[in-house]
Order: structure tokens, then sequence, then C-alpha cells
């Protein structure tokens, strides 16, 4: 053992040993739990090269502070035992993990361990624990364990060998452009066939590493693991079905919250960083249930405008002037259009990322939301859920919604034609959309457009025929459906059908995508009008209950609401109506930019007047749409003092998540 870099705290450990001896003695009470905080550390050493490297000095700090505040420690076997009922987790339960299997565990983390008497996880990458890989970036000069040190630590009884894959911890080519996302969640593009990875491929490729790993650790070691740690926290479903195959049962991510012994195949674990303000940082994060609240500060952009269909080059030029220009705002958020819309429509005849069912304008979205996620902000990807245009225009016919209107049944009159949510093949046909865009784009969210609505002369299409007849026993006609004892059921019952809908699209989304946030447009008329829920099929309240961000349209000026005291009172309404549904956290405040009956943008002045009388109400979330990249519109400099997202980077005293 080299006591070298352990050697300059021991002065410190002597004091925090007698603090052991002394809490040891004390009683305490523990209610059963089934909650546990899994702390997520790297290297600890010195040469800082990453956010992530803690010195040791913090590191004993903090060991400090869970036992000197009644954190009991844990390890993987009592989570997992409190998981069957056998034995419950005490209050406060605390598990501490280690990834990648840095020489400095040995040396540092393990002598700390055993002076502590604290269990941990240590998962390692058995192609880096061999010397047949290295890490790259910051990385590739660190130095990592022995298989000799990993036994020792391993048969010491306070440590858990979890495996970190065997050399599925790197990137890989993810698109046409060459950029490169985790090897464990991406379909590689193939340069040479311009092809992507096909599914029963990707699962043969991620079971072959598993089936390695386990191989060199019952060489080594002398047992398999049954712990996954994630690679950078990136995971999917699939991947998850395969591990278990092979027996592991205890799945580590990255994903921000407390972990639940009632999902052991998704442990959250809170990312420790190097920070100013360590311990009233954690203390704040955790009230919070260690779940990113960070206020959003956001804008959309239309990828219709960065795009020349005819030049890759044009267009990734007016990609980095869009890079400029988002992190000159200081936005933290941004969504991007994933579809086509040139003509301004809605309506989807095709997108920008490959697919197999609609065509594709250009394969640009994944490059698109690689680069924006580089600079250190969330990505979102904008989608109709329902107004797609298929190229069967037959299935397109058949699928298409149908209003009653002049006395008779026909296709929607409405802007957007869009799919009836009530037929399955609409569903099928739009999962096939979802699927290809989660397995291809590596995005943190999604916001379904504001396409999914019926109009209360809507849906007279046959397959929502059928389920009036049998949720009423009646044939749809507009007498039955005005009926009083029905009129309400029914308008329940296009709300169901729609929110179901887009439930089966984000079962799909986190098939691929676990992760990703879910938001939805909502027409301001909706929240400041509850009789409106009939003429939309919306409502506040399924919104707030279903998705993880209600994004309302406010937009005075479309809405024609009227002169700046009228939008004031508008605004006033709208936020109190959200806070009586205890919906602030969730809702994210949307203004218009632009004028579309005027065709012109609106002034700086009236915007940031408009975003900051919505934060003085207590708005939590605000955003605008659209941004104009190519105009400078919002003039940068005009509006990112209001819409900057850094100030709370800041305040928190540490650099982004990764």
């Amino acid at each position: 053992m080299c006591w070298k870099c352990f050697l300059p705290l021991t002065n410190t450990c002597r004091i925090l040993l007698a603090a052991l001896l002394v809490t040891v003695g004390a009683s305490l009470s523990c209610a059963a739990s089934d909650k546990v905080v899994v702390v997520a550390y790297h290297d600890i050493t010195r040469e800082v090269v990453a956010e992530e490297d803690i010195t040791p000095e913090e590191f004993i700090e903090q060991l400090d502070f869970f036992r000197t505040n009644g954190y009991r420690p844990v390890s993987i076997s009592d989570v997992e035992a409190a998981a069957r009922g056998q034995k419950p987790l005490p209050d406060k339960a605390i598990l501490l993990t280690f990834d990648d299997g840095y020489i400095s565990f040995y040396q540092v983390v393990y002598p700390a361990l055993k002076v502590f008497n604290f269990p941990a996880v240590l998962s390692v990458v058995t192609s880096w624990a061999d010397g047949r890989a290295n890490p790259d970036g910051f990385y590739r000069n660190k130095k990592f364990m022995t298989w000799d040190q990993i036994r020792e630590v391993a048969d010491s009884g306070l440590v858990t060998i979890a495996s970190h894959t065997d050399s599925l911890h790197r990137h890989v080519r993810a698109n046409p452009q060459g950029n490169v996302e985790a090897a464990m969640t991406t379909f590689i593009f193939d340069e040479k066939t311009g092809s992507y990875e096909a599914e029963d491929d990707y699962r043969r490729r991620i079971a072959s590493d598993f089936a390695r790993s386990l191989s060199i650790f019952q060489q080594n070691l002398g047992f398999r693991p049954t712990a996954l740690t994630w690679p950078y926290g990136a995971y999917n479903e699939l991947a998850i079905e395969e591990a278990k195959k092979f027996g592991f049962r205890v799945f580590l991510t990255l994903d921000d919250g407390l972990a639940d012994i009632k999902s052991l195949d998704r442990m959250k674990r809170y990312y420790a960083q190097t920070m100013l303000y360590w311990v009233p940082t954690f203390k704040e994060e955790l009230t919070q249930g260690l779940l990113d609240q960070t206020p959003i500060r956001g804008v959309q952009i239309d990828l219709d405008k960065i795009i020349d269909p005819d030049s890759y080059e044009n267009s990734d030029r007016n990609l980095g002037k869009c890079l400029d220009r988002l992190v000159a705002l200081g936005v933290n958020t941004v969504i991007v259009q994933g579809f086509c819309d040139t003509e301004g429509t809605g309506n989807v005849k095709s997108v920008y990322f490959h697919n197999t069912v609609l065509p594709v304008r250009m394969d640009f979205l994944s490059h698109a939301i690689n680069r924006i996620k580089s600079r250190e902000i969330q990505a979102y990807v904008w989608m109709p859920s329902l107004s797609f245009l298929l190229p069967n225009q037959k299935i397109n016919a058949d699928l298409q919604v149908r209003e009653f209107k002049d006395g008779r049944i026909r296709p929607s009159t409405s802007s957007y034609k869009r799919l009836s949510p009530f037929d399955p093949r609409s569903l099928a046909i739009s999962s096939k959309i979802f699927r290809d865009l989660a397995a291809y784009v590596d995005f943190d969210g999604i916001l379904f457009q504001d396409d999914a609505y019926l109009t209360d002369e809507e849906d007279f299409h046959p397959s929502a025929s059928e389920a009036f007849k049998k949720a009423f026993g009646k044939e749809l006609t507009p007498a039955n459906a005005a009926k009083a004892g029905i009129k309400p059921e029914w308008i329940r019952l296009k709300t169901e059908a729609i929110d179901r809908y887009i439930s089966e699209l984000v079962k799909t989304v986190r098939t691929y995508r676990p992760p990703a946030k879910i938001a939805r447009n909502i027409y301001s008329e909706v929240v400041t009008n509850p009789t409106s829920r009939e003429w939309f099929s919306q409502s506040l309240e399924s919104y707030l209950q279903n998705y993880d961000y209600t994004v309302i349209m406010a937009y005075p000026q479309m809405e024609k609401v009227g002169s700046r005291a009228k939008i004031r009172k508008w605004m006033l309404h709208m936020v109190s109506e959200v806070k009586k549904h205890q919906g602030n956290d969730k809702v994210v405040f949307k203004i218009q930019a632009f004028d579309w009956q005027k065709n012109t943008w609106i002034k700086e002045r009236t915007l940031k007047e408009e975003l900051s009388y919505l934060l003085s109400l207590g708005a939590r979330h605000i955003a605008y749409y659209p941004d104009g990249v190519v105009e400078d519109r919002p003039k940068r400099n005009d509006i990112a003092d209001i819409i900057s997202g850094q100030e709370f980077i800041r305040n928190k005293g540490r650099t982004l998540r990764k």
C-alpha cells in the first residue's frame, strides 16, 4: 500500500477517528426508508484536470460531514436486502460509489474507508485495468489500479466490485458529420456504408461486451459482479434487458435524485464535483431531493433557418453562428425544431433525422443537438405528435381527423392536418418516427407541438365513432355528442385519447432515452378559460400530471390581448391559475418574439418587459420563440440579461454537471 498520498491527511484522520468512536458509541434512532443517497465519486487527486476530480482534503471533509451529520453508510448488499424486504434501510442511508478504478482509490480512498468503516462500490473498466485500452480526453494520463490491488480491496469486506463494462466506456461515431456519443447508447454510424447500426447488431455488441467483462472478472477475481455502472451514465431499456440476461441485478446511473430500493435497475446518483461551498450546496440540494431544480431560461429555434438543404457547409456555418449566439445569450435550455416546415403550416412532410417513415431533408439534427450540448446547454427536440403528412396519400387520408360541419362528416378543415389519435394505425406510424428520433439523436428532452388537440366539432373518425359507441351505447352523431349527460364525458374521452396517445409516444422515447424530460405546448386560453377545454380537448390538470413541463404559449400579440395594462392583467391571471394548481415548478411561460400577424419582430423593450413582469409574478421558468439567428433578433445585447441562466450556475458555486 502506498501511504505517500495519505500521510498529509494523518492529523485530520486522527481527529476524525476520535469523532468516529464517539459517534459509534452514541445511539441513533433510524427509521426504515426506501430512499438512499448514492454519491458518484471519480478520481480523488490533487492533480485536478476534470470537474469530477476531488482533492483528498475535500474528500475527507465530505466523509466527516456524512459521519457527523448522522448519515448511515450502507453497502450494495444492504440495499438489495432492503429491496427483498429482509432488512430495512436506516434513515439517512448513504452509499458511496467510485467509478473507473483509479489508483487514487487504492492510495487514498481505501485507507479512508477503513478508518471510517464505510463500505463502498468500486466500478472497474476491465480493459483499463488490463491496460488493453485507455480513456481519451482529459483522462488519458490517469493511472488505474492493478488486478492485485482490486483483489485486495474486494477481499476486505468493505468494497463491492461493480462492472463498468469492458470497452464501452468510450465514444463512437454517431452521425454522418462525425460527432461522437456514448458507446452504450449509440447506434453507430458507418461512414463506409452510410448506414446506422441495426438494432439486433447493437444488442449483440452490447451483450458481447458484458460477456467479455464478466469473463475477465471471473479470471482475475474469481467471481462475476452483479452490479453494473453505466459509462457516462448512459443507458437505455435495450441495454438493461441485455444486462439482466448476464445476471446483473443493480444498475447505477447518473440520473438526478434519491435512489429508490424499488428501482434497483436505475439507481440514481449524486454526481460529486469539486465546488467552492460543498456543504451548504449539498444541504440545499438535499432539500430538493437531489433533483436538478435549475430555473429554465430558454429559447426555441427553427432549424429551417439554419439548414441549407443544398449545402452541408453552409448549414454548419449557420449552426456555428447559432452556437455563438446561444453562448452569448447565456441560456441554459434550447428547444430545436426536429422537422422541416419551410411553409410555416406546422404540417410535417419531412424531418431532419434518419427515419424509416418520412423523407429526410438533411440528417442534421443529431449534429446540432450534439454541438448545443457540448456548450453545456440542455437540448430539447420540438416535434409534432399528430400533424404528419405521410408519403402514402391513401393511408394519410384514411387516418385524418374528421369533423362534422355544414351537415356532413369530412376531413378536418383545421390548419393542422392531424392523424386521429383514436386509430391505432396513427400511433403505430408515429411511434416509428419517435423510435428513430430517440435511437439516433441524443437529446435531453422532447417538446410536443401544439397540434395535439380536438375541437368540439372533431373527431368523427370511424375509430372515434367506435370508441363513442362503446362508451355510451349510442351512435356518434352531433345530437348525441351534444346531450347534457354525454357532452362532458365525450370531451373527457377525447382528452384521454390524446393523453394516452402521447403517453405511448413517451414510452417509445424512453425506451431509448430513459432520462428524457417531456414537455408539451398548451394554449394560453386553456389556462385562462376553463370552458375552453371543450374547444381543444386539453386541460392544465392533465398536463401537470402527465408531463415534466407544461409550456404555456403566452403569446399576447397572437391572442390580441390588447394594451400593456391588459397584457399585465392577462399574465397575472395566467400565473395565478398555474399557482392555484401548484404547477409553478413544472410550467414554462413562453413568450412570442415575432408578431406573425404584422410579420415583424417584437421590440426588445416589449419582450424584456413581458419576461420581467412574469418573473416579478413569481414565474419560475421562462422562454421565448422564435430566436432569430440570422437577424440577431431579439438583439442579444438587449435581451441577454433577462434570458441568461448563468446566474444560477454561479450561485451554486460549482461547474455545470456534464
